[in-house]
């Protein structure tokens, strides 16, 4: 059984306190099984899953293990498409105001009590506010990270031992709550957060599409280039090496100096690349075939370090 499919079998959802430390366990002995020791950097409430030396690799490949409550709205991401994503977003805040208000409203006028009303509009809000953080989990979450947490350990298992010195891994917890987990490890570690070269993959799983959005210094390193020249000798995905200034992804490599969003985009007319049904029970897609371009690609680049 393929590491993606151990994971969606076995640890589908990491969400609440139990799910997370049963994976941590089971990761802890899985990265033990390839030749790793793996430790857990706690601070606040995040379990950070660390293997290798962060502060002296040369890359550090990362990823988020938790997983999302269920949300009546994919959250939908156009990297490469500002407008869109701002008006999406924009869609999100008018239906989330949309159901507080009216709510508030049709019990005010079936009451006849305004404050009745007022009161409810504000439970309605903190519930919604509360389901977005803390609701019921997403059982489906193959893309939203399973897919990333794949990626990661597709890594660890290929590389050599003769190059494991030159690259370390970090499992972030709680992105989904606001990249929590990553915050807190950059305030620990103040000149990886500054010099560390990370390279995250977030939803890298459907689409044949796959993005590496760097900003102008991270594009400056000699590091880069050889990055360029190892994904670009894989084969099974389209490569765009682009422009951080350019695009808008939220994952945990916003916390770092020198961080690389990855991801796997579709493509449609108007709107341009895509990532959807993230956070919906429909996220079930992730192609080996981009876990085996990813892994193949960061293997290489970390032999070219």
């Amino acid at each position: 059984m393929s590491i993606i499919e151990t994971l969606l079998e076995q640890h589908p959802i990491r969400k609440n306190k139990a799910q997370k430390q049963a994976f941590r366990e089971w990761f802890i002995e899985e990265a033990a099984r390839m030749g790793y020791t793996a430790q857990v950097h706690t601070k606040g409430s995040s379990n950070n899953l660390v293997v290798g030396d962060p502060e002296s690799a040369k890359a550090v490949y990362t990823a988020h293990y938790d997983t999302p409550a269920v949300m009546p709205l994919p959250n939908f991401i156009t990297p490469k498409n500002l407008l869109v994503y701002i008006l999406y977003q924009m869609l999100i805040v008018v239906v989330f105001i949309a159901v507080c208000f009216g709510s508030g409203v049709l019990v005010g006028w079936l009451t006849k009590e305004p404050l009745w009303g007022s009161s409810v509009s504000m439970v309605a809000y903190f519930a919604l506010l509360f389901l977005m953080l803390a609701g019921p989990a997403n059982k489906n979450c193959a893309n939203d990270n399973t897919s990333g947490v794949a990626a990661v350990m597709e890594i660890m298992a290929r590389l050599p031992e003769a190059e494991r010195g030159k690259v370390a891994f970090i499992l972030f917890d709680n992105e989904e709550k606001g990249m929590l987990g990553s915050s807190a490890y950059a305030s620990t570690h103040k000149d990886f957060k500054k010099n560390g070269l990370v390279i995250n993959l977030d939803c890298v799983g459907d689409g044949e599409h796959m993005f590496f959005f760097a900003n102008k210094k991270t594009r400056a390193l000699p590091a880069y280039a050889l990055l360029e020249e190892a994904m670009g000798s894989q084969q099974g995905c389209t490569l765009h090496m682009d422009k951080m200034e350019k695009a808008i992804y939220p994952s945990d490599q916003a916390c770092f100096k020198l961080g690389i969003a990855v991801c796997a985009c579709n493509k449609m007319k108007v709107v341009g690349y895509y990532v959807d049904k993230i956070h919906t029970k429909k996220d079930t897609v992730c192609e080996q075939v981009n876990l085996d371009f990813l892994a193949n690609g960061l293997v290489d680049f970390a032999s070219r370090l």
